[in-house]
């Protein structure tokens, strides 16, 4: 099994004492602040939605709430 460079680290970060996590985490935050602020920030995509767009185009069956057949049933529980 090959050991990677996230579980060597992961590893060495579970010996740091409990006492010490507070500044490692300050450190381990500004390296990467260094490490990615050249690098763009991607934007997420703002999806609008208006209530009642959908209205006409979805169709349900009238027994939808009713109890499954038990043949299905028991298929769920082999």
């Amino acid at each position: 099994m090959a050991i990677t460079f996230r579980d060597k680290l992961l590893a060495d970060i579970n010996e740091v004492p409990e006492s010490m996590l507070p500044q490692l985490y300050a450190i381990v935050h500004t390296i990467k602040e260094q490490m990615f602020m050249d690098i763009p920030l991607k934007k997420k995509a703002v999806i609008v939605r208006q209530l009642g767009s959908a209205k006409g185009r979805i169709w349900m069956s009238d027994d939808f709430n009713e109890p499954l057949p038990e043949e299905i049933v028991a298929e769920f529980y082999k």
